[in-house]
């Protein structure tokens, strides 16, 4: 028995911050056999190659991971396939799910991004203008240059976690936050056009989870009643939107996925 499970991580994807809760799944399904499993970084957001795209979009990410996935399969040819999305990652699974519908046994979509919401639109504007970007560019760069200064502004965004120090160290490398506010820019026009509402409907619920956090930033309550009538999902309440980052987070959500394909 071979198994391969893959994670499409949220935006920024910083290589490392999705080991432990990917490990954590791992562990917790208990399968039997062989097991693969693998973090797949956005393009241009994996320090493995460098990408310098002059822009990067959204739906060049999809296609990207499209090709990965396919040419994992085709390498690994497993018995059973497991693709988990987060955030950003939710989105492009929603939009690769018809094309893989056959070959992917179960779809774990966690805290779905579906697109703009009254509750982030302000925020991603200041991405679409080049004027504003260029500035939170600029404070990024800023910060990036001294490790005391970027890891007081990570403790006081994301609080104290164990990547604290390893987020600046990955995102400063060549091209990443070029690549990051370029990929950021699209999402007021690119989503849109993959009307990911509408393909959520059109996804199988015997091989389909969603998983929520409460009072989600970028995922608004209406989110759920995107989802079909009898599409099974888990309203984790002691979980945030970025809960890879701490421990107890991450243990309860690989608890929920566990115990839902225990079913």
């Amino acid at each position: 028995m071979k198994n391969l499970i893959l994670l499409i991580p949220g935006n920024p994807s910083v290589p490392g911050i999705y080991d432990p809760f990917l490990n954590q799944v791992v562990t917790d399904l208990k399968l039997k056999g062989e097991t693969v499993h693998k973090v797949l970084p956005h393009l241009g957001q994996c320090n493995q190659v460098v990408v310098n795209y002059k822009r990067i979009t959204v739906r060049d990410v999809i296609e990207d991971h499209r090709k990965t996935i396919k040419n994992l399969i085709s390498t690994h040819t497993p018995d059973k396939v497991i693709l988990i999305g987060h955030s950003l990652g939710s989105s492009v699974t929603i939009s690769l799910y018809e094309e893989f519908s056959s070959s992917i046994d179960q779809f774990f979509i966690l805290c779905p991004f579906l697109g703009p919401s009254e509750n982030n639109k302000g925020y991603l504007k200041l991405f679409k203008n080049p004027i504003s970007r260029l500035g939170m560019k600029g404070i990024s760069y800023a910060c990036l240059k001294n490790d005391k200064v970027s890891h007081m502004f990570f403790e006081k965004w994301l609080g104290k976690t164990p990547f604290t120090s390893h987020i600046p160290r990955e995102i400063s490398k060549p091209y990443y936050i070029k690549n990051f506010f370029s990929l950021t820019s699209t999402y007021m026009d690119e989503f849109k056009s993959l009307d990911l509402a509408t393909k959520v409907k059109a996804m199988d619920n015997s091989k389909s989870f969603f998983v929520f956090a409460p009072n989600d930033y970028w995922v608004p309550e209406e989110a759920i009643n995107s989802l079909p009538q009898d599409m099974p999902f888990k309203k984790c309440r002691g979980i945030s939107h970025d809960f890879c980052l701490r421990e107890n987070q991450y243990k309860e959500v690989s608890f929920v996925i566990a115990r839902h394909l225990a079913r």
